[in-house]
């Protein structure tokens, strides 16, 4: 949206064609997505512009691109005090959560961004706002769930999480901290890039795939020893910004 800090134009471009193989990747675990028997490995990630691969939008090519897909999900909330009537024990429970919203008009956006270091600062005001509310801070969360549209929202995704600082998002893809097998999964469904973008519907997905991850029932995409799982569901340039932190206490 604006400029905050100056990124090597060949670097960033491979770091989103890593973020698009991983989320591939993680897709094939995943019985439910869409892009399970797809192929797009990292080299043709890499190679935009061509007949298989190519430009979308800007720089952003069909690989950096979310699917659009068709989809359901219901979430049933309760609260303790049914819980316990129901003798539904030892469930994940929502620990925190987030909400914020930007000015929908673009120019607006980059007035009101002009003094923060982040490109998306709604969004990195949302995951803090659900750090405080859980007690909990990024080194306690094992798993995420971001609504990665497009790589390039990914990216920014990454330091508002706080896996990083503004600026270093690199490191964070190029170590392996976001990969499956990393200290820090993003999207092992396979996120919107891999799972599928049911418009309407990823966020309650998304709820329910940290659900599944702490409880221990995500199958294949199974995160070892999940405990806490972020979530972030942003819509209209970053104008709707919600995160829940779901844990248990096992």
């Amino acid at each position: 949206m604006i400029l905050k800090y100056r990124l090597d134009e060949k670097r960033f471009m491979d770091d989103l064609a890593l973020i698009s193989s991983i989320n591939y990747q993680n897709a094939k675990r995943n019985p439910l997505a869409q892009t399970r028997k797809w192929f797009m490995s990292l080299d043709q990630a890499s190679t935009r512009g061509t007949e298989t691969n190519p430009y979308i939008g800007g720089r952003l090519a069909s690989s950096d691109c979310s699917q659009v897909t068709d989809g359901a999900v219901v979430v049933v909330l309760a609260s303790k005090e049914f819980a316990r009537r129901r003798g539904l024990v030892h469930k994940p429970v929502i620990k925190g959560y987030g909400h914020r919203t930007a000015p929908l008009l673009f120019d607006k956006k980059i007035l009101e961004n002009r003094e923060s270091r982040y490109v998306l600062p709604w969004t990195r005001h949302t995951v803090v706002d659900a750090y405080h509310r859980s007690g909990l801070t990024v080194d306690d969360i094992d798993v995420f769930e971001t609504h990665d549209c497009f790589t390039s929202s990914e990216y920014a995704a990454i330091s508002a999480f706080g896996l990083s600082e503004p600026g270093k998002e690199f490191e964070a893809i190029e170590s392996g901290m976001i990969s499956f097998e990393g200290s820090k999964p993003v999207n092992p469904s396979g996120g919107l890039i891999g799972c599928g973008h049911p418009v309407g519907a990823s966020g309650a997905r998304m709820l329910l795939d940290c659900y599944k991850q702490v409880a221990g029932e995500a199958g294949d995409y199974q995160v070892p020893d999940a405990r806490n799982a972020m979530m972030l569901n942003i819509g209209g340039s970053a104008t709707t910004n919600y995160v829940y932190v779901v844990g248990t206490d096992k």
